[in-house]
């Protein structure tokens, strides 16, 4: 079993408590569960959809091609790197 020793509190409106209340009610449950299970359940939900890319097929087929296939850095940034490098060498 998992030890609770964390606390939150939360301050609402009158009307906000009693349809929590209600609703904790109507799931057998006591608020501070139903709080928890509700509120878990969409911290999960919101860290996955951060966590997951989502790609329609065509889309994951070009995605996985690209990190498959060789890297090609941009001109620009070989440029870039190059003249780092020239002026690393005169300092």
């Amino acid at each position: 079993m998992t030890v609770k020793d964390q606390r939150r509190e939360v301050r609402m409106s009158a009307g906000d408590d009693d349809l929590l209340a209600e609703a904790a009610g109507l799931a057998g449950v006591s608020v501070s569960e139903f709080l928890l299970d509700r509120a878990l359940s969409d911290a999960a939900a919101m860290v996955e959809a951060h966590r997951t890319i989502h790609l329609a097929v065509g889309d994951r087929e070009r995605f996985i091609k690209a990190l498959d296939g060789p890297v090609r850095p941009p001109k620009e940034l070989v440029a870039q790197a190059r003249r780092a490098r020239r002026l690393k060498r005169v300092g």
